[in-house]
């Protein structure tokens, strides 16, 4: 599913605990790091998590995966934002 917020679109995925499972727990949000779409989660990961009881999210960060592609910002110098 894709959530809109200011002109942006982010890919995010949800998995639930099923309903005869354990007692629901805090949900999990996967951030993946720099380039990578969420997808890179392994499954068995997710499984795990869900199987513990706790809602898991993910998402495709802006400009990677099926999130909205932001061209007209130009590429972010890295070398400049990590000695930030």
């Amino acid at each position: 599913m894709q959530i809109t917020t200011n002109g942006v679109a982010l890919e995010v995925d949800r998995y639930d605990p099923a309903p005869d499972g354990p007692p629901p727990r805090l949900p999990i949000l996967l951030i993946m790091g720099l380039g990578m779409p969420r997808t890179a989660w392994p499954l068995q990961l997710i499984e795990a998590l869900v199987a513990a009881g706790h809602p898991v999210i993910r998402f495709d960060n802006r400009d990677i995966g099926l999130s909205s592609r932001l061209a007209q910002w130009g590429k972010p110098n890295l070398l400049i934002a990590t000695m930030k």
